[in-house]
């Protein structure tokens, strides 16, 4: 199972946004999973990834170009991307699951376009989770209400979302996934 963590590269943050990235990191470690990431070495990403390889996953870093001096120097692999719109791409295509975590306009960015995508292409094979810790998005999750409630946006497109206020809700669902992915080979 391949999944995609999209996050702050902040590191200066509320210690429990830290405390969680370090949970589902740890979690998908002990799956044995692949974490497909923003590869940097710093923020939460650094976080999340170094307690995957930490507890047996394997990480996939997926960078811009323009940042490999950047890079955590602990990726099983580095991906080269040409900009942010490639390494958006390469992270949809190689991902089976997608969580957002705490993070700023660029996490919105990429949570918006695997949103985006996932809808255009009909593709209902694939999963967001949005960790919604100390009610982090509660604002982004109105807007999107907002949307629906003017016909903006088909009411559909949230059967995609599963939104979770734990770590302990977010990685129950990772199970799920990682059980389904499993029994369907």
């Amino acid at each position: 199972m391949k999944i995609a963590v999209y996050c702050s590269s902040r590191s200066d943050i509320n210690p429990d946004f830290i405390h969680s990235a370090q949970i589902i990191g740890n979690n998908i470690g002990l799956l044995k999973a692949t974490l497909i990431y923003g590869g940097m070495d710093f923020g939460l990403m650094k976080i999340v990834a170094l307690s995957a390889k930490s507890s047996g996953g394997r990480i996939v870093g997926v960078v811009p170009r323009t940042h490999i001096s950047q890079q955590l120097e602990f990726n099983d692999e580095t991906i080269i991307a040409e900009d942010l719109s490639d390494r958006k791409s390469k992270i949809m295509a190689m991902s089976d699951l997608f969580i957002v975590l705490p993070g700023g306009y660029g996490t919105l960015d990429e949570f918006f376009t695997t949103l985006a995508h996932l809808s255009f292409t009909n593709d209902n094979s694939k999963t967001i989770i949005i960790l919604n810790r100390n009610n982090f998005y509660d604002q982004t999750l109105l807007q999107l209400q907002i949307m629906i409630d003017n016909a903006m946006m088909n009411p559909d497109v949230m059967q995609r979302i599963k939104v979770v206020t734990t770590v302990e809700e977010c990685c129950n669902i990772v199970m799920q996934q990682h059980k389904y992915l499993n029994s369907a080979k």
